[in-house]
């Protein structure tokens, strides 16, 4: 289809460019400044130059087109994420004589199962660009939370950009960052 697409375009723009040289190579006499004895004078219409200006938008956007013009490509099978891994809860034992603890204002968040998890990261990944969808995936291989110094290792990126990427995918909401020592705490926020 992409090829097609191109083909079209490129049809457009030598069309686009035929006519765009013929009103520009063709300019009316104008005979209202012209008299006799005085030499011809050539001018274009207004009709000409909205052709002109017509011809030149569409031959810039045939070769955007042409130039620009991506199909759609499915995620490669290494991207797609694997469901993290069971997280198994600690139960503490309760002791009578500890005074039991308020009860919470709000209700907790409920945690989405792990199919889910997996498929709300799947289409998180399908709207991150190239190198945010890599820093997602090396997240959620981490089992979800990763230190930003082991993605910097995972990923091979430099300091800095693993720092851009993290905050780019903070400000869309998809990751939390928290200060871990020298490092950063990165987590998949849940619910995203």
């Amino acid at each position: 289809m992409s090829k097609w697409v191109k083909i079209v375009a490129a049809a457009i723009a030598v069309t686009a460019l035929v006519i765009l040289a013929y009103a520009v190579l063709t300019p009316e006499e104008d005979t209202e400044t012209s008299g006799p004895g005085m030499g011809s004078h050539m001018s274009y219409t207004t009709s000409d130059v909205g052709v002109i200006a017509f011809s030149i938008s569409a031959v810039v956007i045939s070769l955007m087109v042409m130039l620009l013009w991506k199909e759609y490509e499915p995620l490669p099978p290494n991207m797609v994420p694997t469901p993290p891994p069971a997280k198994t809860e600690l139960v503490a034992e309760v002791k009578p004589e500890t005074p039991a603890a308020p009860p919470p204002e709000c209700p907790p968040e409920p945690h989405p199962s792990p199919d889910e998890a997996a498929e709300r990261n799947y289409l998180v990944l399908r709207l991150l660009t190239g190198d945010e969808r890599a820093m997602f995936k090396a997240i959620m291989d981490s089992g979800g939370e990763a230190l930003q110094k082991d993605l910097i290792l995972r990923t091979k990126m430099s300091n800095a950009k693993v720092s851009r990427l993290l905050d780019r995918l903070a400000q869309k909401g998809v990751v939390t960052k928290e200060r871990y020592g020298s490092t950063n705490m990165v987590k998949i926020k849940p619910g995203a």
